[in-house]
C-alpha cells in the first residue's frame, strides 16, 4: 500500500469547511482534542462514518451527473450537472470555483471529511492508547475495523471519480506538516488514481483482517449508527468488504483495454466470498437519504419521474420498431421522444405497453424545448416507489445481480462464455420475462421480437445481453456504477470526461494551476465502439 507521509495542514482545513454544505449533518462531531480525550466520542466519530459516507455517494451530487453522463437517466433541469454534462457536444469538467452544478466538489471534500475523521480516531486509539468499552467489553478493534472500511471505502469513490488524490491515513500527523513550498513538493502531496486505489483496497483488506483476527461484530442499533438496520457478525462484514474490493477493483477502469487487464479471476474470487442478499441499508427522513433514488422518481404532482427520466440509450435497444433506430441516427439536436413498439421487457412496459416492474410509460414534455428535446423521454421509473419511499425503508445500494453480472462479464472475458450465460439469464428470465439468452445471442420470442437489438436492428449477441441486464437491473440502485460500466466498456460519448480533476480551491492550493478534463481535452473519451466484445463471440465484430 501507498501511503504519503505529509499532508498540508489547510488542505485539512478545507476539508472541514466544506463540510459544511453537507446535506445531513452530524450533531456529533467532535473536535479532535475532544475526540482524543473521551473514548465516546471516538467511537461516535467512526460509528457515524458510514452515514456520512452513505449520504454522499448516494446524494444528488455525483450521482445524478455521473448517470446523465452514461446516458442512463437525462434530464432538463440545470441541477447536479444533469442539464450540462448531459447535454451533447460533450464540453470540459467546470473548474470555476463558483459555479454550480459540479458533481465533482462536494464529494471530493466529503469523502475526505469521513477520512480525516477517522484519521482522527485511530491516531486516538493507535497513537494514544485509547480504550472504548461498552458493558465491561472492549470493543476496540470492532471501532478499529470499521473505520479501517470507511476509510478505504472513502479513498476508493475518490479513486473511481478522480484522476488522482490524496492518500491520507492515520499515519499523518497534519499538526507537523508545513505548507507548499516550505518543505514538501506538490508532487507529495498527490498519487494517481492506481496509488489510490490501492490504498483503498488495502484499508478495506485491513478492515477484513481486524474484523476475522477479533470476532468483531456490527451493531445493528445504537445512538452511534454504524450500518442503519444491519447487525453483522464477523463473515458477514467481511462478505461486505470482498463485494466492495470487487467493485473497486472492476469500476476503476478508464478504457475497454484496463477493464479487460483487471484481474478477473481473483474479482470472482471477492464476489464468491462476497455478499449473499443485496445490501441495503434503512433510510431515515432527514438522516440517512438516498436522493438519486429520489429524483429518479420524483412524482410531485400527476406526472412521474417528473426530475429525471430514462434515458433511450438505456431502454432503446427493446423497441421493436423503428423509432430507436431512428433517434440514434440523428444529430443530438434533433432528437425527440417517441413511443416505442412492442418492447417485450416486462422491467419497461407491461404487455399493454404501459407500466412494468421497474418503469413505465408516460408522455409528457417535462423538459423546455431550448435546453434539448434528446432530454426528453416517454418513459418513467418507479421501481424502487415515488414521493417519499426514497428516504424510508431498505436503500439497495449493492445487489447480488449485480455481483452476479460482473461475474458473468469475467467469464465472458477470460473465455468461459458458457458459464456466463445462467447468470445473465437469472435476471432476464425472470425480472425481464425474456426467453433465455445462449451463447450465440439473444434469441426471438414467439411473436418475433427480441431485446436487446443492436443499433441496426439485429438481434443482440451475449454480450450485448449482458450488458443490457447490467444497465436496466441497476438503474436506480447507485447513479455512478452506470458512469464506471460505461467508461469501462467504451460507451460513453465521445469527449466525455472520464474522469475529475482535482477541484480548483486544492488545484490552486497544490500550484497545479487550473486544469480540467474531458470536451476533447485531457481525459476525453474516444468516440464509442458499442458493438465490439472482449472476446470471440457470435454476432461480435
Amino acid at each position: 500500500m501507498r501511503i504519503i507521509s505529509r499532508l498540508s495542514v489547510l488542505v485539512l482545513a478545507l476539508f472541514v469547511m466544506a463540510c459544511q454544505d453537507m446535506d445531513v449533518t452530524n450533531p456529533n462531531n467532535p473536535s479532535r482534542d475532544s475526540a482524543i480525550e473521551s473514548p465516546q466520542d471516538v467511537e461516535t466519530l467512526i460509528a457515524t462514518s458510514f452515514l456520512q459516507w452513505f449520504n454522499r455517494s448516494n446524494q444528488t451530487t455525483p450521482s445524478i451527473g455521473l448517470s446523465a453522463m452514461a446516458n442512463e437517466f437525462n434530464s432538463g433541469f440545470g441541477c447536479f450537472g444533469a442539464l450540462e454534462y448531459g447535454s451533447e457536444p460533450r464540453g470540459p469538467v467546470t473548474v470555476d470555483p463558483t459555479a454550480g452544478s459540479q458533481p465533482h466538489r462536494l464529494a471530493w471534500s466529503d469523502y475526505y471529511s469521513v477520512i480525516a475523521g477517522n484519521n482522527t480516531a485511530l491516531q486516538a486509539i493507535e497513537q494514544f492508547g485509547l480504550q472504548i468499552m461498552r458493558g465491561g467489553n472492549d470493543e476496540t478493534q470492532r471501532a478499529r475495523a470499521f473505520a479501517k472500511f470507511t476509510q478505504g471505502l472513502s479513498h476508493g469513490y475518490i479513486g473511481l471519480m478522480f484522476d488522482r488524490g490524496y492518500v491520507y491515513s492515520e499515519s499523518v500527523d497534519p499538526e507537523s506538516l508545513g505548507f507548499v513550498g516550505e518543505d514538501q513538493s506538490v508532487q507529495e502531496l498527490v498519487r494517481p488514481y492506481p496509488e489510490v486505489m490501492d490504498t483503498a483496497i488495502a484499508q478495506l483488506e485491513e478492515a477484513k483482517n481486524i474484523a476475522e483476527t477479533h470476532n468483531v461484530t456490527i451493531p445493528s442499533t445504537s445512538t452511534e449508527r454504524w450500518i442503519s438496520g444491519y447487525e453483522l457478525g464477523t463473515q458477514d462484514f467481511v462478505r461486505l468488504i470482498n463485494t466492495y474490493i470487487a467493485r473497486l477493483m472492476v469500476y476503476q477502469a478508464r478504457s475497454p483495454e484496463e477493464r479487460q487487464a483487471v484481474d478477473w479471476q481473483t474479482v470472482i474470487d471477492y464476489i464468491d466470498q462476497g455478499i449473499t442478499s443485496d445490501f441495503a441499508p434503512v433510510g431515515e427522513p432527514d438522516v440517512m437519504t438516498s436522493w438519486y433514488k429520489h429524483r429518479a422518481a420524483r412524482l410531485r404532482s400527476v406526472i412521474p419521474s417528473d426530475f429525471m427520466r430514462p434515458s433511450y440509450m438505456l431502454i432503446g435497444h427493446a423497441d421493436q420498431g423503428d423509432g430507436f433506430i431512428n433517434w440514434y441516427n440523428s444529430d443530438w439536436q434533433n432528437r425527440e421522444p417517441f413511443t416505442m413498439e412492442n418492447v417485450p421487457d416486462r422491467r419497461i412496459v407491461d404487455e399493454e405497453g404501459e407500466e412494468g416492474k421497474y418503469m413505465g410509460h408516460y408522455v409528457a414534455n417535462i423538459f423546455a424545448a431550448e435546453r434539448g428535446t434528446a432530454h426528453r423521454s416517454y418513459y418513467y421509473y418507479h421501481r424502487f416507489g415515488s414521493g417519499n419511499t426514497f428516504n424510508t425503508g431498505p436503500l439497495p445500494v449493492v445487489t447480488v445481480d449485480e455481483m452476479n453480472l460482473l461475474k458473468a462479464e469475467g467469464l465472458i472475458r477470460m473465455n468461459r462464455a458458457d458459464e456466463a450465460v445462467p447468470l445473465i439469464n437469472q435476471t432476464r428470465v425472470a425480472n425481464g420475462e425474456l426467453p433465455p439468452v445462449t451463447i450465440d445471442g439473444v434469441p426471438e420470442d414467439a411473436s418475433g421480437f427480441c431485446a436487446p437489438r443492436k443499433f441496426n436492428g439485429a438481434c443482440g449477441s451475449l454480450w450485448d445481453a449482458l450488458r443490457w441486464e447490467k444497465r436496466i437491473e441497476g438503474a436506480g440502485v447507485e447513479g455512478t456504477v452506470s458512469f464506471y460500466d460505461a467508461r469501462g466498456w467504451g460507451a460513453l460519448v465521445v469527449n466525455t470526461p472520464i474522469h475529475f480533476p482535482v477541484p480548483a480551491q486544492d488545484q490552486d492550493l497544490l500550484g497545479f494551476g487550473r486544469y480540467s478534463m474531458g470536451g476533447g481535452g485531457e481525459g476525453s473519451a474516444p468516440p464509442p465502439n458499442p458493438e465490439q466484445c472482449p472476446v470471440s463471440l457470435p454476432r461480435c465484430p
